[in-house]
């Protein structure tokens, strides 16, 4: 085995520089959060004024916020699709443009698990 020696002044070097990475990534993150939510907001709206849905609910980690991190997509539940006179995939479609560069998951209520509904509820807010 080979033993590197590292001086105080070096160790502190080291320290300090992934002391500024993080930081700098934290940054990042917060940055990329707050489009992310924004990205939200602009689906939400679309949503509403297009295809006249009812209500609207961000829920997962950019809803929590405390554990979104670099691949967290946007969640999105909505009530009030209307099926018969909308086209599920057209839209989806639609709102996948919207929200780039982020991943988008769009459930609707006929769709969303009993299990799903409770999480919604619990953590979701609506936007």
């Amino acid at each position: 085995m080979i033993r590197v020696s590292i001086s105080d002044e070096e160790k502190r070097k080291i320290r300090e520089n992934w002391r500024i990475k993080s930081e700098k990534e934290k940054e990042m993150l917060e940055i990329r959060k707050k489009d992310a939510l924004d990205k939200a907001y602009k689906v939400a709206r679309f949503l509403k004024e297009k295809y006249n849905v009812n209500k609207v609910v961000l829920y997962g980690s950019l809803a929590r916020g405390f554990d979104f991190w670099e691949f967290s997509d946007i969640d999105i539940f909505i009530d009030g699709w209307d099926d018969d006179r909308f086209n599920y995939w057209t839209m989806f479609v639609e709102v996948e443009n919207i929200a780039r560069p982020y991943r988008i998951s769009i459930v609707t209520q006929r769709d969303a698990t009993e299990a799903l509904l409770k999480e919604i509820e619990r953590e979701g807010r609506e936007i």
